[in-house]
């Protein structure tokens, strides 16, 4: 019996702190799950990977700025930063018996339905039985292991640039990288402005208010591509083809803030408040050829274990969900030593995040 460890995590932080974050979303022994039909594959996998998406959108949705004050025209920053996403305990299991399953994948007898998420402890999964239409067992699997780890990482690489009219924007991007690899390939794209209005509220006077206000936007999209090797791939009938399977997933998430930050020497407190939103559209696409049942012994119901029946399944699981969807509260600050940044920030929402970056800047 193979262990089911097919939505693994591995090597996230390196190709996060490189690439502003990603889902590393691989697969090995599928078919032992697949055989529950598309539907029970998909909630189980959303289930096991709940925290994964949560955090993750939580956590590219920060780190876009750490003062209301624009930067000048042409002055500019870029950043290196890496927030982390604390997964909380009600996110690190859950229960297999309320995700309204077929009556064709069911618990065993001698396990437990409560089973790790992707951030749950690091222990065997349930194990599942999977039957036929006329209720005959056809195969068993364990759920995958948690990691152990309880924090989503999400760093980005970012520049700001400073525009006229009390405005700056922000830019988060890289190529894809990574094609080919072990892990697959990820692409970033962000944009993020930030306008000052201070003066909008107190027009002559806000030299005398003793606190800077901005309003700021910002927006990030994850692209991740994995082409799983033939040898690796899901063919139970060992008919040799190449069957493209692939995952492929774009995690995509937007934020709307209001800022506030009072400038203290080379130290910039501030606070903020607004509104984030993120979303998962990710799949296993191709053809996926599994066991599903047994012919019968002639004039029986018996099972002919020498005679499988396979069932060819295409693109068997899509998750399209919105992950996070309401208010962000964050404190920090910003820190200039010269042409040095240095960056911190604590988050509130749906999960909480602490961000840590350092920098390069020119002006202010």
């Amino acid at each position: 019996m193979r262990n089911l460890n097919y939505f693994k995590i591995p090597s996230l932080l390196a190709v996060c702190i490189i690439l502003s974050g990603s889902c590393v979303f691989a697969q090995s022994g599928v078919s032992e799950l697949i055989k529950s039909g598309p539907a029970d594959a998909q909630k189980l996998a959303q289930a096991y990977l709940n925290p994964l998406f949560k955090g993750l959108g939580f956590g590219m949705n920060g780190g876009w700025y750490n003062s209301a004050k624009a930067k000048n025209l042409g002055r500019f920053d870029i950043r290196i930063q890496g927030s982390g996403a604390f997964v909380p305990t009600s996110d690190q299991s859950f229960n297999i018996s309320t995700l309204g399953l077929s009556n064709k994948t069911r618990v065993a007898s001698s396990s437990t339905p409560i089973t790790p998420t992707a951030f749950g402890e690091d222990k065997q999964g349930s194990e599942l039985v999977i039957y036929s239409d006329d209720n005959k067992e056809v195969g068993r699997f364990n759920m995958p292991n948690g990691t152990g780890l309880k924090i989503v990482p999400s760093p980005q690489i970012q520049v700001t640039v400073g525009l006229i009219k009390n405005t700056d924007i922000s830019i988060r991007y890289s190529p894809e990288i990574g094609k080919g690899s072990d892990y697959g390939s990820v692409q970033v794209l962000g944009f993020g402005a930030k306008h000052e209005v201070t003066n909008l509220f107190f027009g002559k006077a806000a030299k005398i208010i003793p606190v800077d206000i901005a309003v700021s936007f910002g927006y990030n999209q994850i692209k991740y591509k994995y082409q799983i090797k033939q040898a690796n791939q899901v063919d139970d009938s060992n008919s040799g083809q190449n069957l493209n399977q692939r995952v492929e997933g774009t995690f995509s998430g937007y934020t709307f803030d209001a800022i506030l930050s009072k400038k203290l020497a080379v130290f910039t407190p501030f606070v903020s408040v607004g509104y984030n939103t993120a979303k998962t559209d990710i799949g296993m696409l191709g053809k996926y050829i599994v066991r599903t049942d047994y012919q019968r012994f002639p004039g029986t119901q018996i099972p002919d274990q020498t005679k499988p029946v396979y069932t060819t399944l295409t693109d068997p699981v899509k998750i399209n969900q919105k992950d996070t969807n309401g208010l962000r509260g964050s404190v920090g600050f910003e820190l200039h030593l010269l042409f040095f940044r240095l960056y911190g920030a604590y988050s509130v929402g749906e999960y909480t995040a602490a961000t840590v970056g350092v920098g390069f800047g020119i002006g202010k």
